[in-house]
């Protein structure tokens, strides 16, 4: 990112976690429920550390705030560290260095991470290509990655564990790679999504790009066997290209800036490798040529995921080692 590019997604970020903190919600005491069973039999239970009213169910017992269900309003930390979050997040800085800018520990750094990934997953732009408008079409594969803690949960590696930057065991494209669909619009917006193990097929392909290709769009590929069946199906018109041609750059130029930003983690676990995808796609609508599109990311709405979301999540794909995912 630019200065100016950086500048922006840190001021819109902030933004809206600034209405998020403090655009408080006005309810009546006789509207208040009970969070559990939804009782009207409650209440006051003492005061936050932030001076905001507890409340005290006389039913099931249970405490609670009449905070919002949004990030920060279910979160303990003040909204100052989030804001301080916010550009480690826009920095894409390791997890380690966040945590140590904003005085938290290593799990809540990571927790934190969590939670705008899946803001950002909820107000990304969908893509959709509908007749006359030109696509590109290309698949990158990424090795397969179990990083991460394994020590607690019930997962276990179903191979030997691999040493980071070590080779593969079996040359070329293979089913230890998983699949990255990715599309990139003459308008400039792209998506990027999972599609399975190995070489890419029609059936993954249409399931990949049903709902972004749609009847009468122009379609641009390199000479993947999958992609004139896949493009019948879907009712695009297709052009088949070759791979070394200029006149898909646009994927090329997007693969390209995928892999420097995957880089930067060294190693993103296959996992959690959708939610990556996300942020690298927000992070790329803050570019220079785009500033009069509309800038989708974190707003103040429902932030349904809790630490249990994320906490031993199992890979996905895990039938071609036998296991299930």
């Amino acid at each position: 990112m630019s200065p100016v590019e950086r500048e922006n997604a840190v001021r819109e970020l902030r933004e809206v976690l600034y209405e998020d903190a403090y655009d408080t919600i006005t309810a009546h005491d006789d509207m208040l429920t009970c969070p559990r069973c939804g009782s009207v039999s409650i209440v006051r239970k003492g005061h936050n550390p932030n001076g905001s009213q507890r409340w005290i169910c006389k039913d099931c017992r249970r405490t609670f705030s009449q905070v919002r269900d949004t990030l920060i309003g279910r979160s303990k930390l003040p909204a100052a560290k989030w804001m301080m979050y916010v550009e480690c997040f826009v920095d894409c800085l390791p997890l380690r260095e966040c945590a140590s800018r904003c005085k938290v520990s290593l799990r809540t750094a990571w927790l934190m991470r969590r939670r705008l990934l899946k803001c950002l997953e909820r107000f990304l732009p969908e893509f959709a290509a509908g007749a006359g408008v030109s696509v590109q079409l290309d698949e990158t594969y990424l090795r397969e990655s179990f990083k991460g803690n394994h020590r607690k949960g019930k997962f276990r590696l179903p191979r030997p564990a691999h040493h980071r930057g070590g080779s593969l065991h079996k040359r070329g494209l293979s089913k230890e790679q998983i699949c990255v669909m990715t599309g990139v619009a003459d308008s400039g917006t792209a998506f990027a999504v999972l599609s399975g193990r190995g070489a890419i097929s029609k059936r993954r392909a249409v399931e990949s790009l049903a709902g972004r290709i749609n009847r009468g769009a122009l379609v641009m590929a390199d000479e993947a066997a999958a992609y004139p069946g896949a493009m019948e199906v879907l009712g695009a018109t297709f052009e088949q290209v070759d791979a070394k041609s200029h006149r898909i750059n646009r994927i090329n130029t997007l693969h390209s800036n995928l892999d420097g930003f995957l880089a930067g983690f060294r190693g993103v676990s296959t996992k959690h490798l959708q939610s990556y995808l996300t942020w690298f796609l927000w992070r790329r609508s803050f570019r220079g040529d785009r500033n009069d599109s509309i800038i989708r990311q974190v707003d103040a709405q429902p932030c349904p995921g809790v630490t249990s979301d994320w906490s031993h999540v199992l890979p996905p794909y895990m039938g071609y080692w036998g296991m299930a995912a």
